[in-house]
């Protein structure tokens, strides 16, 4: 049987490891020549968003491992 503490700390490294790949997607969009069919402007909003959403998400990672230890 797994432990409740063994699960908590694979979502947190599950966690953490989606926050990684979103910002590598977000530069991947921005930097990328597979997306020069895209306008600038359009890549830079959809990266800022990605970006943006990465760290809405480590925030809450964050705040939820922060209160599992207090």
């Amino acid at each position: 049987m797994v432990k409740r503490e063994y699960l908590v700390q694979l979502m947190l490294i599950f966690g953490i490891m989606m926050v990684i790949l979103i910002i590598m997607f977000a530069f991947y969009i921005l930097y990328s020549p597979s997306f020069d069919y895209l306008h600038k402007y359009l890549r830079v909003v959809f990266a800022v968003l990605l970006i943006s959403y990465g760290f809405y998400r480590s925030v809450n990672i964050f705040r939820k491992f922060k209160n599992r230890e207090d």
